[in-house]
This record gives structure tokens, sequence and C-alpha cells, in this order.
């Protein structure tokens, strides 16, 4: 209740503040509430996946960490053929397929993604990948960060080749239509930036 509150507020806030600053004042009062709508229903998202995600520090048997799979349509030659990898070149070298989903989904459904990630080593040894997963929830145009409900960020060694990793994420039972979630995926190896592919799905 106390994040669908600010949220509320924020949106509120966020809708006055912009039709002053367009110049259109006698808009304010309509902009003001449909800000505060939009900002309520994001922080209800946010309440819900804090929620997710609080339950599941308390219980981490409910939701198991990520598991990468190997995939075996891309053999690690195949891999390094289609990126043009070079050992002296490149490195140690991560890089990140399209987020594999559905471009919609119904409210209360759960949201499955497929992450591809395809690592190379010089010496086609293991390598210690850093991954990091964002959520975002986009209500009547307004985009709010929600806790991940799974873990967020984590290190784990990753063999050389192409591995999958399947995801379940949970959505709101009463999300609007037109409510969007956007995934980002994010990985970084041998001192590398982080590589990122983003996926948005809208619910209709």
């Amino acid at each position: 209740m106390k994040l669908t509150a600010k949220g509320a507020v924020a949106g509120m806030v966020a809708g006055f503040a912009g039709a002053i600053l367009s110049g259109k004042k006698e808009n304010t009062k309509k902009a003001a509430l449909l800000g505060m709508a939009g900002g309520a229903a994001a922080g209800f998202a946010t309440a819900y996946y804090t929620a997710i995600d609080t339950c599941k520090k308390q219980n981490p048997q409910w939701i198991t960490e990520a598991s990468l799979v190997r995939d075996p349509s891309r053999s690690l030659k195949q891999v390094k053929s289609e990126h043009g990898y070079q050992p002296r070149r490149d490195g140690v070298m991560v890089a990140l397929k399209e987020i594999e989903s559905t471009a919609t989904i119904k409210a209360g459904e759960p949201l499955s993604i497929n992450t591809y990630y395809d690592v190379m080593t010089p010496d086609d040894a293991e390598a210690l990948v850093a991954f990091e997963r964002k959520l975002f929830v986009t209500v009547d145009g307004q985009e709010a960060e929600v806790p991940f409900p799974q873990t967020g960020h984590f290190e784990r060694k990753v063999e050389a080749g192409r591995s999958r990793e399947p995801l379940v994420l949970p959505t709101l039972a009463d999300a609007k239509p037109g409510t969007i979630y956007r995934v980002t995926m994010s990985a970084a190896a041998g001192g590398k930036a982080p590589v990122t592919v983003s996926k948005s799905i809208t619910v209709i």
C-alpha cells in the first residue's frame, strides 16, 4: 500500500510538471490525475515484485537460481565461426543472442523467456561470467524498475560454447491491457564491459 501511494504521488507530480513545462496549464488537472493513476499502477507492480522477492529470500527453496543448460544446436566451432572469433584478438568473449519470448501475453499468465549466452575463450576452457537481470513494468506510459523475481546479480563459471537460460516470471493477474514488461539480460567476462539484450512483452 505504501509503494502504491508513493507511486501515485510521484505520478501526479510528474504529470503536473509535464503539463506546466509544455505550456498547457489548462491540462494540468487532467495530466496530474492520469499521472497519479499510472504512478499508482507502477507502485502496485513494484509492491508485487517486492513481495515476491521478499518471499523468495525467506523461502529460497521456492524459486531455484539460474540454470544454464548446454544448447546442442550449435557446436563450439560453429559458435566461434558465427562470431568471427579470433583468440589473440578477442581473448575471453561473451555474446548474447536475442531473448526468445512471445511478443504478447495475457494478464496473470507466466512469462517464459530463453536467453542464449555464447562464451569463447582462447583455450576453450570455461570462463567466470557475471550476470545481471533487470525487470521493468510500464503502465500508462510510465516505466518503473521492479525487483527481479529471481537472482538479479550473480557470477558463475560457464563452459565455452552456447548455453541457454530458461526463466519463467510471474505477471500481475490484474495487469491492464497495454502494460509492458521489459526484461534486460547482461553478461560480462574477461574484464570487458557487459553485453546486454532486451525484450518487451505487452499485456493484451
